[in-house]
């Protein structure tokens, strides 16, 4: 038999040969197999993959009656800007700085990209040369290794901040003596630091950087020419901290505050900010990201790489006319944040009651446990095997440790807003079961 990958590139046999991520193909299968009380009880969840399908309706709803009450109007049918359509960025700019970014945004430091992933892709491919360097710190999102490396050829360095997940409660453990370390080692192996990416709330663990530091680590960057990119996909979906049955779990808990206040104050070409309608917004599959900055020759070279990546303008011109409806917006993000609080509450209850340790969240869509007590192998192949066992045995698809790039064996991410809160209530019922019978056994 011919060999399927003889004929491409190099870089075209890697990537047919290698998933882009080790879950997805569960994934889909789990997806052709959802739970339903009445059709199918056996069903499966899968809580892997970042999506909030706790308000999909009520963004359905919102996107059709504008489709069938408004004109589409000419502009749709023809060539935007390439970094957005000028109604839609000025609308977009309006959105961030009342209710993410809290500051001023003015329309001309945005643009669009078809989706977070796009909108990483091509900042690297501005920002970086290949085989420079972005420093993350670990765990960290799996896809940021192909969103950052494939086309850019960068390289990326895991910043190990901590062990076991109780050494860092629920504040981000990044100091600037550790990134001191990370610059000092790269240096001497004659290698480029030239990104600092932070993700807050943070994806997988749900900790928030605060506004000191944030500001403590703008410095460091501005001092040694790091660009500092601050991903803030997660920044509306807050964990309420102060509520009763949560309180106990934080020490020191500040306002949430956004990079943007920082980069407005600053004023440097080596700060941005990325953001996303996927996760806050329920619309992973619209695509519609944003990058924010002020570095100007960063904006004209991010348009014009930009071109293959646009947003389409029928999408551009729904969500453009949706955040017009300010009534709508306020609504819609305190009912977020109140089914997402629902929903986490759910996970953390279940995890309390087989004695699961997990970070406190402050923020995002997940939760990050740590099974490790469950191994029979501390292993990758331990960690794996009991990934399959889990989702063999409940149905529940969690999605490994396996790619966020941390030392420990054993840890999952649990996305608690990827169903439903009553079929998530079935899920998590089904966890506590297998694990009090592995107890047991």
């Amino acid at each position: 038999m011919n060999n399927p990958y003889k004929s491409l590139s190099a870089r075209g046999r890697d990537l047919a040969a290698n998933p882009a991520r080790v879950d997805m193909e569960l994934f889909m299968e789990a997806s052709q197999n959802l739970y339903c009380p009445e059709s199918n009880p056996n069903g499966a969840f899968p809580l892997n993959v970042a999506e909030n399908n706790l308000t999909t309706s009520i963004i359905k709803n919102q996107l059709t009656s504008i489709v069938q009450q408004k004109e589409i109007p000419d502009w749709v049918l023809n060539y935007t800007g390439l970094l957005g359509h000028e109604e839609v960025r000025i609308e977009v700019a309006r959105f961030m700085e009342r209710y993410l970014c809290k500051c001023p945004i003015s329309p001309d430091t945005i643009g669009f990209s078809a989706g977070a992933s796009a909108i990483i892709e091509v900042s690297s491919f501005v920002l970086a040369n290949p085989d420079d360097v972005v420093v993350i710190p670990a765990p960290s999102y799996p896809m940021y290794t192909n969103d950052l490396g494939v086309k850019s050829g960068m390289k990326r360095y895991d910043l190990q901040t901590h062990y076991h997940i109780q050494e860092m409660g629920s504040k981000a453990p990044v100091t600037t003596e550790l990134l001191d370390s990370a610059w000092n080692e790269l240096k001497s192996e004659g290698k480029c630091f030239k990104i600092l990416l932070i993700t807050s709330p943070d994806n997988p663990t749900g900790c928030r950087y605060s506004e000191s530091q944030l500001k403590e680590f703008a410095d460091w960057c501005i001092r040694h020419e790091v660009h500092l990119i601050v991903n803030e996909i997660y920044g509306l979906s807050l964990i309420d901290t102060q509520a009763d049955a949560l309180q106990q779990e934080y020490s020191d808990d500040g306002e949430y505050v956004s990079f943007a206040s920082i980069m407005h104050d600053l004023k440097s070409d080596y700060l941005h900010l990325w953001y996303a309608f996927s996760k806050d917004f329920a619309m992973s599959g619209l695509r519609f990201g944003i990058v924010h900055s002020l570095n100007e020759g960063f904006l004209t070279g991010f348009g014009n790489a930009n071109v293959p990546h646009m947003v389409s303008n029928v999408t551009q011109w729904m969500i453009g006319e949706m955040l017009k409806n300010g009534d709508f917006i306020e609504a819609y993000i305190e009912e977020n944040k109140g089914l997402i609080n629902q929903s986490y509450r759910l996970v953390i209850e279940a995890l309390q009651k087989i004695g699961v340790p997990y970070v406190p969240s402050r923020g995002s869509l997940f939760v990050w446990a740590d099974f490790s007590k469950y191994l029979k192998e501390y292993s990758e192949i331990g960690e794996e095997e009991l990934w399959m066992d889990i989702y063999k045995n409940t149905g529940v698809l969690l999605t490994p440790g396996i790619g966020f790039q941390h030392q420990k064996k054993g840890l999952f991410r649990i996305v608690h807003t990827a169903v439903s809160v009553p079929h998530l209530e079935v899920a998590m019922g089904r966890m506590t079961n297998y694990f009090s019978a592995l107890v047991s056994s």
